[in-house]
Formats: C-alpha cells, structure tokens, sequence
C-alpha cells in the first residue's frame, strides 16, 4: 500500500504541476501548453493506474475505500510540499518514483 501511496503523490504532483503557478514555483519557468497537457494526462492515468492497483490487491469494495484514504493523504503532502517547499517538489516526485518501485519488488510490502 506504501508503494500505492508513492505512485498517487507522483500523480497529485504531476497534476499541479500541469498548473500555470505552480509550475512556475517549483522549476522556475512557464510551462507551454502542450507540456501542461502532457502532465495533466499523465497524472489522472497515474490515478486510474493507483485506483487498479488497489482494486486488484484489496478488490473492489475495499480497494475504492484504501484508494481514496490514499488520495487524501497523498494530496495533504502535495499540498505541504508546495506549500513550504516548492523546489523540492521535483526531488521529492524522483525519491518517491525509486522508493515505491522498491516497495513493490519486495513482496512483503503488498
């Protein structure tokens, strides 16, 4: 569920960077339209790909409940990171990419 809970912060980053400010906040620069489009379809499949992730480990009834408790907690630490530390976003998207993959390679994680 940890790795779960990476890959949906990743989603909810992905997601406010496709927005204007906060992508100016945390890389410095004005995204261009087609990067914004990129980023927004990239983090609602990054959601559906969370949401079948917990369907499939918890099945459907209890995996809808997991999912959004994990969306709530992810979107507080999106909301925390761009809130204090903006720049650190994109360090904080690549550590939880490497944490979570290593979660799911051990498979007393799931």
């Amino acid at each position: 569920m940890l790795s779960l809970l990476g890959f949906s912060y990743i989603a909810f980053s992905l997601l406010a960077l496709a927005m204007f400010s906060h992508h100016r906040e945390a890389l410095g620069f004005a995204p261009s339209d087609k990067r914004c489009r990129v980023l927004s379809i990239t983090g609602w499949f990054g959601l559906a790909l969370t949401y079948w992730g917990c369907t499939l480990l918890q099945g459907f009834a209890y995996g809808s409940i997991i999912y959004f408790g994990l969306l709530a907690v992810a979107g507080l630490l999106v909301v925390i990171t761009l809130s204090y530390r903006a720049k650190f976003m994109p360090y904080a998207m690549g550590l939880s990419a490497i944490v979570s993959t290593i979660l799911l390679l051990i498979p007393s994680a799931l």
